[in-house]
């Protein structure tokens, strides 16, 4: 495909150079990993999957699996089998408009719709940190006629540290109409979110929002971040998720959260800025058009007032 070989023209020779301090960062089998010593903290799919689970209607690339603690425990899931389009911390939306025409660009196994990587610009970094920006595409299929890209996006994303026991992932989003006016379409999940690991149930982890709810209640409510604590082979972990929304947009994202009856509290955690109406993708609607996110993963478990502090930090107040 031509994204996937633009990915390659572009950064083959250049990361397997870049290297800050402990991190480098190298392409491989159609992605890129990046490393802290000889382990594998990040990897970003950029080529689509060459044998995904269930066939290649669910063929995905424009994702970051597996995303790993400094101790080596992996967070993320990609592909369970109660929903092979699950991929990870990945952001696609759930349904756009455009020209009139609804697409699904969630479920890729139905052929409407998409959202595919295309190219990887290395950015420069500090000494314990690595930076891309990943360009990335929404696609649709109209009835008749070809494939069409409705959506552009930058996603710079930040990898680093915070002391020896936690990688910290910054990820901006910044998406513009390609052509004709986008439309994101109201629905109760659409946006940023995560797929946690399939060991963390509702019995032996614990949720945790902003607004001091968990997972039996947090679903559809407003959030600044929200947290998940589980156990891992050599003690805990915790992964915070932190959204910018309220300082960008003016009002805090809304989460749709996996309760206990569903999948039997495995984490499913997403940010959702059309949860209430439908936006125009425009520089006048930020909520959808520019949005940040930090997430910290941590080989350790801390509490509501540290996520909130984190959270503060972050947002410089």
């Amino acid at each position: 495909m031509a994204g996937a070989a633009a990915f390659f023209l572009s950064v083959r020779g250049v990361l397997a150079a870049e290297a800050t301090g402990q991190w480098t960062a190298v392409e491989r089998n159609g992605r890129v990993e990046a490393k802290r010593g000889d382990n594998l903290m990040l990897a970003w799919q950029v080529a689509l999957l060459e044998h995904p689970a269930g066939g290649g209607k669910f063929a995905s690339s424009a994702f970051l699996h597996p995303l790993r603690t400094p101790s080596g425990f992996e967070w993320t899931t990609v592909q369970p089998k109660d929903h092979l389009h699950h991929l990870g911390l990945w952001w696609p939306w759930k349904f756009i408009e455009v020209d009139g025409k609804r697409y699904n660009c969630w479920e890729i196994q139905e052929g409407q719709g998409a959202h595919v990587a295309r190219t990887v610009k290395p950015q420069t970094a500090g000494p314990d940190t690595l930076e891309w920006d990943f360009h990335n595409e929404t696609v649709i299929k109209p009835a008749e006629g070809p494939q069409l890209t409705v959506i552009h996006e930058t996603a710079r994303v930040t990898l680093g540290t915070q002391g020896k026991d936690a990688n910290v992932i910054d990820v901006s989003l910044r998406q513009q109409p390609a052509g004709n006016a986008v439309t994101i379409v109201n629905y109760t999940y659409s946006g940023f979110s995560w797929r946690g690991p399939a060991a963390w149930n509702k019995d032996n982890s614990k949720m945790i929002t902003s607004e001091g709810l968990g997972r039996a209640e947090a679903n559809g409510k407003p959030a600044r971040w929200v947290m998940v604590s589980g156990p891992t082979s050599d003690g805990s972990a915790s992964v915070l998720i932190m959204s910018a929304a309220i300082d960008i947009a003016g009002t805090p994202e809304r989460l749709r959260v996996w309760d206990d009856k569903m999948g039997n509290g495995t984490p499913f955690v997403n940010f959702n800025p059309v949860m209430g109406k439908a936006l125009p993708l425009d520089a006048d609607h930020p909520a959808v058009s520019n949005r940040k996110y930090r997430v910290l993963a941590a080989d350790r478990t801390f509490d509501a007032t540290q996520a909130e502090a984190e959270w503060r930090k972050w947002m410089g107040r």
